[in-house]
C-alpha cells in the first residue's frame, strides 16, 4: 500500500501536463479534419472534445488559448471550402457554423465554471485538511496536558507523603514528649527534624508551583547585572555546612578575570543552589567541585560530584518533570524529583541549556550554557578566595 501511494501521487502530479498535450494535440487534429473533409461535420462536438479535456489541467489561459485558435480555425476553414459567390449571412453553413461557434464559446464556459468549481472544492479540501491539522495538534496538546497533569499529581502525591507522613509521626511524638519528662530531651531534636521535614515540604510546593507557571507561560525575567564570581562564591557558602556536615569538600574554581552577567540572578541563583544541593545530597565522600568559563559563544558554568552518578538508561529522563527515577544506589527514598527539570525550564527561560555527563559509581558534571549574549561589561572585582 505504502508503494502504491506515491505512484498515485506521481501520476497525479504528471496528468496536468500530459492533458494539456493531449488537448491541444486533439485541437490540432479536429482543426486538420475540419479542413480537409468537404463535408458536413458537426463542428461543435468536434471542436469540443479537446475543450472538455482541458479540465484535467486546470488552465484557464490553455482554454480560452484553444477556444480562440478554434474559433478562428471555424470561419477559416468556412472561408476555404465556401465556393466563390455562395456566401451569404442565411447560407446554411454558415448559420451552422456560427452556432458550432456559440457551442464552442459556450463548452468553454461551462469548463472555465468546471475548473473554477474544481479550484474551489481544492481550496476547502485544503483549508480543512488545515484545520484538521490544527484540531489534532490541539487534540494531542490536550492529551499531552492532561497527561502531563496526571503524571503530576502521581509524583506530588509520592513525593509529599514521605514529608507529611513525617511530620505527623514527628509532632505525635513531640505530643507524647511533652507530658512525659523522661522524653523532653529528645523534644529539641524531634523539631529540628520537623522543621527539616516542613522545609522539605515547601520546596517541593514550590517547585509545584513554578512547575504551573511554566506551563501556563507566567515565567517573567527580571534583569540585572552582577558578578558571577560573587554569585557562585555566595551559593557555595550558603552549602558549605552542609557539605561540611557530611565531610565533604566544595572547591570552587573563579577564572582569572571576573565574568559580569545581564540576566536574573535569582533565576540563576537557584539553578545553582538546585544543582550543589543535588551534587552533595549524592554524594557519600569525596568533593564538589564549581568551574566557570567564558567563551565568545557562551558562559559554561560546571558542578561536578563524585557522587554515586547517574545510570546510563536515566540520562535522557533525568530532566523530566514526572519521570520517577531513583539514584543508582536503587533508593526509591532518593529521587531526584522536580529540582532538576525546573533547572532545565530556568536555564531555558534564561536563553541557555543544561548538560549532563556521568557514570554510575564515578559522579556526575551538569553543565550549564548561557549564551554569550548575558556576558556584561563590569568592574573587576579582585580579593575572591579560590577555594571555599
Amino acid at each position: 500500500m505504502s508503494a502504491i501511494k506515491p505512484l498515485w501521487k506521481l501520476l497525479h502530479e504528471g496528468l496536468p501536463p500530459l492533458a494539456g498535450a493531449v488537448a491541444v494535440i486533439v485541437a490540432l487534429l479536429a482543426a486538420y479534419i475540419d479542413w480537409i473533409t468537404w463535408i458536413d461535420l458537426n463542428v461543435s462536438v468536434l471542436y469540443g472534445l479537446p475543450l472538455v479535456l482541458c479540465i484535467a489541467t486546470r488552465n484557464r489561459r490553455l482554454l480560452w488559448g484553444m477556444t480562440t485558435f478554434l474559433l478562428i480555425t471555424t470561419f477559416v476553414v468556412y472561408s476555404v471550402q465556401v465556393p466563390p459567390g455562395r456566401f451569404s449571412p442565411l447560407e446554411p453553413s454558415f448559420v451552422d457554423r456560427l452556432l458550432a461557434a456559440a457551442a464552442v464559446l459556450l463548452t468553454a464556459f461551462l469548463v472555465h465554471c468546471r475548473m473554477a468549481a474544481l479550484d474551489t472544492m481544492e481550496a476547502q479540501r485544503e483549508v480543512l485538511r488545515q484545520q484538521n491539522e490544527e484540531l489534532d495538534r490541539r487534540r494531542g496538546e490536550a492529551e499531552e496536558a492532561s497527561q502531563r497533569k496526571t503524571s503530576l499529581l502521581a509524583s506530588a502525591s509520592h513525593d509529599l507523603r514521605t514529608p507529611v507522613y513525617a511530620i505527623t509521626l514527628m509532632a505525635e511524638t513531640i505530643r507524647q514528649a511533652a507530658g512525659n519528662a523522661s522524653l523532653a530531651t529528645q523534644i529539641p531534636d524531634l523539631v529540628e527534624r520537623l522543621q527539616a521535614n516542613a522545609l522539605s515540604l515547601d520546596r517541593l510546593i514550590s517547585d509545584l508551583l513554578d512547575v504551573t507557571r511554566f506551563d501556563s507561560g507566567l515565567i517573567a525575567l527580571q534583569e540585572s547585572t552582577f558578578s558571577l564570581d560573587e554569585l557562585l562564591v555566595e551559593e557555595c557558602s550558603n552549602l558549605r555546612p552542609l557539605a561540611q556536615a557530611q565531610a565533604l569538600r566544595l572547591e570552587i574554581e573563579l577564572p582569572d578575570q571576573p565574568i559580569w552577567l545581564r540576566t536574573d540572578r535569582v533565576k540563576l541563583a537557584r539553578v545553582l543552589s538546585n544543582l550543589l544541593g543535588n551534587a552533595i545530597k549524592f554524594t557519600q565522600s569525596g568533593s564538589i567541585a564549581v568551574s566557570v568559563s567564558a567563551k565568545s559563544e557562551q558562559v559554561l558554568i560546571r558542578v561536578c560530584d563524585t557522587g554515586v552518578g547517574i545510570a546510563a538508561e536515566h540520562l535522557d529522563r533525568i530532566f523530566d518533570e514526572f519521570a520517577q527515577l531513583t539514584n543508582a544506589t536503587g533508593d526509591h527514598g532518593e529521587g531526584w524529583g522536580l529540582g532538576l527539570p525546573i533547572c532545565r525550564r530556568l536555564v531555558e527561560a534564561l536563553g541557555g541549556g543544561i548538560a549532563v555527563e556521568s557514570q554510575p559509581g564515578h559522579g556526575s558534571i551538569f553543565t550549564t550554557c548561557l549564551p554569550s549574549r548575558c556576558l556584561a561589561q563590569g568592574p573587576g572585582t579582585p580579593g575572591i578566595p579560590a577555594a571555599l
